[in-house]
């Protein structure tokens, strides 16, 4: 019967991480670029029951310990393209991401494309962190600067100054293996340590521009899930009340004996 509680608890637990999870995809339902997540539930370690007889242990069966977390998926497919006419505004047609410095100088990806450019000339996107890219000349892949205020940017990621010279071309990475990518605390993407090989070149994408990628989140989806996780919470929680209740009974009933 103790068990029986822990297991139902274990349950309302996980309902309650299910239920932010889905709130967070959706508030964020109007955030460019945002991929929804949904978290890995599992069955816990179960705990085999020995029957000992004679020196020798037989396993007769398995007591079950509940469920937990084992970890969050990222949904990457591609939201819908919106069309804004903001030249700065640039999105991500195929599997592809922006490479990103931040302020750390770590490397980060991102499908977030609302471009800007500061008094610097630093190309920056609406969170701040700086946009990368090869100079028209070649060399190493690095933070873009343009010197002049007015630019284009075509569909091969080629920036345009206003006397039509490229200067830059935008530099879009892919990787061989997208579940090793990690969202860090400001919403990019980041590889582990040791992970930076995964990195690949960008084959099938385009850069458009004028345009802004919606997130991936489905209202209707994700709403009719927060319903199926209130019903599962309730379940868990009457059996929990009932449990309880018995106990409470079996107590009360032996303290009179």
């Amino acid at each position: 019967m103790i068990r029986g509680l822990y297991t139902a608890a274990s349950g309302m637990i996980v309902q309650q991480k299910r239920q932010e999870n889905t709130s967070n995809n959706i508030a964020n339902i109007e955030t460019p670029s945002f991929k929804r997540q949904s978290l890995i539930v599992e069955a816990r370690d179960s705990l085999g029951v020995i029957k000992r007889n004679c020196g020798e242990n037989t396993t007769i069966g398995t007591i079950e310990m509940g469920v937990e977390i084992d970890g969050t998926v990222m949904d990457f497919s591609q939201g819908l393209l919106r069309e804004t006419g903001l030249h700065g505004d640039l999105a991500i047609d195929g599997q592809g991401y922006f490479i990103t410095e931040l302020p750390s100088g770590q490397t980060a990806y991102t499908r977030s494309g609302s471009v800007r450019r500061d008094t610097e000339g630093i190309l920056r996107n609406a969170e701040g962190f700086c946009i990368c890219g090869e100079k028209a000349s070649g060399g190493r892949v690095e933070p873009i600067k343009i010197e002049t205020e007015e630019f284009t940017v075509d569909g091969e990621g080629n920036i345009i100054d206003d006397d039509g010279k490229r200067i830059y071309k935008i530099v879009l990475a892919d990787f061989e293996d997208l579940s090793l990518l990690k969202e860090d605390e400001a919403g990019v993407l980041v590889l582990p340590e040791g992970e930076e090989d995964n990195e690949i070149s960008a084959k099938n994408a385009r850069i458009v521009s004028g345009m802004k990628e919606a997130s991936n989140v489905n209202a209707l989806d994700e709403m009719v899930k927060l319903m199926e996780i209130s019903r599962s919470f309730e379940s868990n929680q009457r059996i929990l009340q009932s449990l309880d209740e018995t106990l409470g009974k079996a107590v009360n009933e032996l303290g009179k004996l």
